[in-house]
C-alpha cells in the first residue's frame, strides 16, 4: 500500500505552505490516483492547517486520512477535533535523543508514548506509532518501544529512515526485526543519499504492507520516496493494479504549480524527457514498437511520445515527422537529414515540414 505524506512531509519543504484549497486540490487529486491513505498534515502546527486537514475530512475520500501528532494530548485532541480516522503519534527514542535533546530517560519516554497511544485509542482513533529516527537508534530501545505498543495494541508501527542514512540492506534486516513483533509495519524513507525507493523496495521484500512518498519526492531537505516511481514499481514489478497510473502526471504538475517547485527535466514518469526518444538507433526501433525502449508505454502515464529532432536523428526520425504532415519524399528525407547533421540548433516537426514543402516547390 502507498500512504502519500505531500499534505505532511511534503509541506515541510521549505517555501511551500499549502493554503486550506491547496489542501483540498491535492487531496482529491490523491485519492484519484487511489492511493490508500493520505496524511492530511499536523494540525498542531497552524490553524490553517487544522483548517485544510478538516475541509479534507468532509470530502468522503476513498483513502484512509490520517494526521500527524507529537505524543501530547494537546496534539491528539486536535486530531480528534479534526475528526481523521487515522493518527500517526512519533517520538524519537534513541539514546542520544532521549538524553540531549529530550533529557529524559527511556522509561520516561515509554510513559509518555503509553499515555498518548492510550489516550488516542480510547477515544477511537487508529494508531500508527513512530519512533522518529529509527534506523539510528538502539536496538534495545526498539525492542522495549515495540513491545510497549503491541501491547496497546497499535494499528501499525512506522520505521523512518529520518536522515536518509540506512543502507538497503541494513533496512532489510531493521524491517525483518520490526515485522517479527506482529505488527503491521510502514516504512518512511527519506531521499538523503539517493536510497529512498532502494530502501522502501528492499522493506517490501522484507514484509512492510506500506510505504510512505510524496508527489515529486519533496519534504524536508532532499524529501523522500516519489509517488509516481513507487506507483510504477509497484505495477510493474509487484503487479500492483489498483493505482491510476494515467493520473500521475498531471498530480505531478498540479502540486508543481501549487509549490512553485518543477521536476528536473529527467526525472522518471514526471519528468520533460522521460518519453522523449533522440538518437537515430533508438528511434528507428520506438517508431516500430514503443516496447524497445520504454519499459511501459508513454499513455500509461497520461503522457506523449517525443521524437526529438537534432544532429543525432536518422532518418527514420526525419520521415516519422513528414510523414505526420503528409509528405512522403525519399529525396526530401536525404536532404533534410543532411541539414539537421549539419547544424547545432534542434528542429521541431513544424519546422522540418515547412523546411520539406520549402525544398519541393
Amino acid at each position: 500500500m502507498i500512504l502519500d505524506s505531500t499534505l505532511r512531509e511534503g509541506e515541510q519543504t521549505p517555501g511551500v505552505n499549502f493554503s486550506p484549497e491547496d489542501r483540498l486540490r491535492i487531496g482529491i487529486a490523491l485519492d484519484e490516483v487511489g492511493v490508500d491513505f493520505i496524511e492530511a498534515g499536523h494540525p498542531a502546527v497552524s490553524d490553517e492547517i487544522f483548517e485544510g486537514v478538516r475541509l479534507l475530512v468532509n470530502q468522503g475520500l476513498n483513502a484512509n486520512l490520517l494526521a500527524h501528532s507529537r505524543a501530547l494530548k494537546s496534539d491528539i485532541d486536535l486530531v480528534l477535533k479534526a475528526e481523521t480516522p487515522w493518527i500517526g503519534i512519533f517520538l524519537c527514542v534513541s539514546d542520544n535523543c532521549l538524553r540531549r535533546r529530550f533529557g529524559i530517560t527511556l522509561e520516561m519516554a515509554m510513559e509518555r508514548i503509553e499515555e498518548a497511544v492510550t489516550y488516542a485509542k480510547d477515544h477511537g482513533l487508529r494508531v500508527r506509532f513512530t519512533p522518529e529516527d529509527t534506523t539510528r537508534t538502539e536496538w534495545e530501545n526498539l525492542k522495549a518501544v515495540l513491545s510497549l505498543v503491541r501491547e496497546l495494541r497499535v494499528d501499525r508501527v512506522s520505521i523512518a529512515d529520518t536522515t536518509g542514512s540506512a543502507h538497503p540492506l541494513e533496512f532489510y534486516d531493521l524491517v525483518k526485526r520490526f515485522v517479527d513483533f506482529g505488527i503491521p509495519v510502514n516504512v518512511h524513507c527519506h531521499n538523503d543519499l539517493g536510497l529512498a525507493l532502494a530502501n522502501a523496495l528492499m522493506a517490501i521484500e522484507a514484509g512492510a504492507s506500506l510505504v510512505d512518498a510524496t508527489v515529486n519526492g519533496i519534504g524536508e531537505r532532499s524529501g523522500i520516496v516519489d509517488l509516481a516511481q513507487l506507483a510504477a514499481v509497484l505495477t510493474y514489478h509487484y503487479g500492483v493494479r489498483k493505482y491510476r497510473l494515467e493520473k500521475l502526471y498531471s498530480l505531478s504538475r498540479l502540486v508543481s504549480e501549487i509549490t512553485g517547485i518543477g521536476v528536473q527535466d529527467n526525472s522518471p514518469i514526471v519528468g520533460r524527457n522521460a518519453f522523449t526518444h533522440k538518437a537515430g538507433l533508438h528511434v528507428s526501433a520506438v517508431v516500430r514498437d514503443p516496447s524497445f525502449y520504454e519499459f511501459l508505454p508513454a499513455e500509461t502515464f497520461g503522457r506523449e511520445r517525443v521524437i526529438y529532432v537534432d544532429r543525432f536523428a536518422g532518418r527514420d526520425t526525419i520521415r516519422f515527422h513528414l510523414r505526420r504532415f503528409g509528405i512522403e519524399d525519399e529525396g526530401v528525407v536525404e536532404a533534410l537529414l543532411r541539414k539537421v547533421k549539419s547544424s547545432r540548433r534542434p528542429f521541431t516537426p513544424e519546422a522540418l515540414a515547412e523546411e520539406a514543402r520549402r525544398m519541393m516547390t
